[in-house]
């Protein structure tokens, strides 16, 4: 009795593409939980590792859910653009079937049969839950839930839409089409556009961090030097210790990566999924630079 409601739940997380994100989540929120308990017990000299400090463990924490998760979302990504620009051409032959006559299911069906590249797997999802007893409007949103595009998300409420009121869905379709072409060219012109003022943020982060290593590795030594204890004597102050500087300015660093990463993804393209990759790079990078300066 318990197997039918496990396999409704295991098709409908195919179907709405949830069961690949909930094993990255799995994934990354694993090895994020093991490295945060490693920091802690560092962190409280409970253990100790010769290769990495508190620090690097916490780190490394920001590095698996960033590296996992980004990557994830980068190729989802990848797949969705080349999956949004074939769309119109799908929604095209689906006009041209419905003018020949079939009802929208028998169009639906019958243009899954095509190669859409990427969109053909999506096509026949849609054929395949109607097949199974859903409706065409609930196919038509879970699909669009999936892809969750501007274009896309138009375009099948312009369709859905249309089925209600019994209006023509071929010219509908063509509307749509030439909707969704359009939205994509806008998208695309706008990444383009904004792909100048990613590569700004990324030269303004290196040299942040080309001033944060000059200074860590010329000023700082000079004044926490053997030579600077007088001077410290002299002003009534302690001797500066030069790891308590550098590990300031590795938290610097490492926030200003996650600050900078969040802001280049949504300036990429709107999307805060975006960031996590930027994210990724530029705390990995913080790190290999500091990693660089504590070898000096």
């Amino acid at each position: 009795m318990n197997k039918i409601p496990q396999q409704n739940i295991i098709k409908k997380m195919i179907l709405s593409g949830n069961l690949n994100r909930v094993i990255v989540y799995s994934i990354s929120g694993t090895l994020v939980t093991i490295f945060i308990i490693l920091g802690l017990l560092s962190l409280l000299n409970i253990v100790s590792f010769s290769f990495a400090d508190s620090t690097d463990f916490f780190v490394f924490a920001i590095l698996s859910i960033t590296g996992i998760y980004g990557m994830y979302e980068y190729v989802h990504f990848s797949i969705i653009r080349k999956i949004d620009s074939i769309f119109p051409d799908f929604v095209r032959d689906l006009a041209s079937s419905r003018r020949a006559g079939m009802t929208f299911t028998k169009a639906i069906l019958f243009t899954s049969r095509g190669s859409y590249g990427l969109l053909t797997k999506e096509i026949k999802k849609i054929a395949q839950q109607i097949s199974w007893g859903s409706s065409v409007e609930e196919a038509l949103t879970d699909f669009a839930k999936r892809i969750n595009t501007t274009s896309v998300r138009r375009t099948i409420s312009l369709i859905i839409e249309a089925g209600r009121s019994g209006g023509n869905v071929a010219d509908v379709l063509d509307v749509a089409a030439k909707d969704a072409l359009e939205i994509k060219q806008l998208e695309k012109e706008r990444r383009v556009n904004m792909l100048s003022y990613v590569v700004v943020i990324y030269v303004a982060m290196f040299v942040f961090m080309a001033i944060i290593a000059i200074l860590a590795g010329v000023f700082i030594p000079t004044i926490t030097g053997s030579e600077a204890k007088g001077l410290s004597q002299a002003m009534g102050s302690g001797f500066i210790n030069q790891g308590e500087i550098l590990q300031i300015f590795y938290f610097a660093t490492l926030a200003q990566s996650i600050g900078t990463g969040v802001v280049a993804g949504i300036f990429e393209d709107g999307h805060f999924q975006s960031s996590v990759k930027h994210v990724f790079i530029l705390c990995f990078i913080s790190w290999m630079v500091f990693k660089f300066i504590g070898t000096i």
